[in-house]
């Protein structure tokens, strides 16, 4: 195999629930060798759990391989097998001053430091970029705080769904008569604009420090990198002092525009209609109705005028055919369509086996499985699953005994003071 693009590089992972995972992830795809600190004594919600051991009840089985938490809960949740690739995940408590010493060990051979908690939650551990910098003064340290370290927001912990709302995008979210106050923005789509912006900017601190030897502190405010994805709203808002209004599935300009519905339980098709060449390839395979003929579906503003009447025509035509069918009827004559697919359905979709997206992991507390793989190609630097998701502590003894030179003594005694270790101390986190 091709050397990956970050191979040599070592990122020390503190990601918590997806923006700062997802982040590590990415690293550690193209290379990176990614070292998760966690602690045995606070479970992190999300990706290891919310119960470190749940009772096993089919209501509480939810998110575990057949609804099972088993005996090691917190190596079998989803979202740990979802963000937990391709690292190695050691324990360590930095509650204590003993285990912030020996953090800085770690940080003194290492590059990159990532962290996505909330505003100033490093500094009150003593791990801050303040503190670091001493040990190392070239390392990098990213910090994907909600509102950033500065401004009138600092203060403010977030997830998601509430930077979604600080945002903008839960007043712009669902349909044009909803209720605002249940446009839930889910799935979170911040958490990805985030993700991938914390790690441009470690690439861009990286090449920075590649050319002057200089390290830094990246403050990354997550609600801030999602708002290049309303620029059209903030735009319509700041220099058409018009404010932007949910639309559902419509579009400024297109029609028909929406998911319609089909055969079966709560199956849909989305289809978009950019051109008069569109819309007479629509009606051909509609077999051209007569409603298809009137006067206000003629052009396209007329068509985006008289758009409910043309959702009920369509919507009868769609109600009888089977979604994957409706996709390949109007994509083969230039229409585009593709039916709205649930999760499951996404690993028999035949572009992703085309693809090879989906890769068979073996997993010591979940057996063999089909994974979601690479997000990205490289053509010269192919990334792989080189590790399976992390089992608690699992690389304890590489990181210590291996990187750090500990003898065994000292790594036993650190299990003993329950500094380190593999499984989570509180019943109830």
């Amino acid at each position: 195999m091709a050397k990956l693009p970050l191979a040599g590089i070592r990122v020390i992972d503190h990601g918590i629930v997806y923006t700062g995972a997802a982040a590590t992830t990415m690293l550690a795809d193209m290379g990176a060798e990614v070292i998760r600190i966690e602690s045995i004594q606070v479970l992190q919600p999300f990706t290891r759990g919310f119960m470190a051991r749940p009772p096993k009840t089919e209501q509480t089985g939810l998110g575990y391989p057949d609804l099972d938490p088993g005996d090691r809960p917190w190596d079998r949740w989803f979202q740990l097998h979802g963000l937990q690739r391709n690292k190695y995940g050691i324990t360590l408590d930095l509650s204590r001053p003993a285990g912030v010493e020996i953090y800085k060990k770690l940080v003194s051979i290492s590059d990159i430091i990532l962290d996505n908690f909330a505003a100033g939650v490093m500094d009150r551990l003593g791990v801050g970029y303040s503190a670091i910098k001493e040990v190392k003064p070239d390392i990098i340290m990213v910090s994907a705080s909600g509102f950033g370290a500065t401004g009138p927001y600092k203060n403010y912990a977030a997830v998601g769904t509430s930077l979604g709302g600080m945002a903008g995008l839960a007043s712009l979210r669902g349909y044009p008569d909803d209720d605002i106050l249940i446009r839930t923005p889910s799935p979170v789509w911040s958490d990805n604009a985030a993700a991938g912006t914390a790690v441009f900017a470690a690439l861009t601190a990286l090449h920075h420090r590649n050319k002057t030897g200089k390290g830094q502190f990246v403050d990354l405010a997550q609600v801030e990198t999602f708002l290049p994805h309303m620029g059209e709203s903030i735009l319509e808002y700041t220099m058409n002092h018009r404010e932007p209004k949910p639309m559902g599935n419509r579009d400024p300009s297109m029609a028909p525009h929406g998911c319609y519905p089909c055969k079966g339980e709560d199956n849909w098709v989305a289809i978009a209609v950019a051109s008069d060449e569109q819309w007479e390839a629509l009606c051909r395979v509609l077999g051209n109705p007569e409603w298809s003929k009137a006067e206000k579906f003629k052009t396209a503003v007329d068509r985006w005028e008289n758009q409910d009447e043309l959702d009920r025509h369509i919507s009868q035509w769609t109600a009888g055919l089977d979604h994957y069918d409706v996709m390949h009827l109007l994509q083969d004559v230039g229409v585009p369509a593709g039916p709205v697919v649930r999760s499951a359905d996404l690993y028999n979709d035949p572009h992703l086996k085309d693809r090879g997206f989906f890769k068979e992991i073996t997993h010591r507390a979940t057996g063999t499985h089909r994974y979601p793989g690479m997000c990205f190609q490289f053509s010269k630097t192919p990334a792989e699953v080189r590790m399976p998701p992390n089992c608690l502590g699992e690389h304890n003894e590489y990181v210590y005994g291996e990187l750090l030179g500990m003898p065994r003594e000292e790594i036993e005694q650190l299990k003993e003071e329950k500094y380190i270790g593999d499984a989570f101390l509180p019943e109830i986190p």
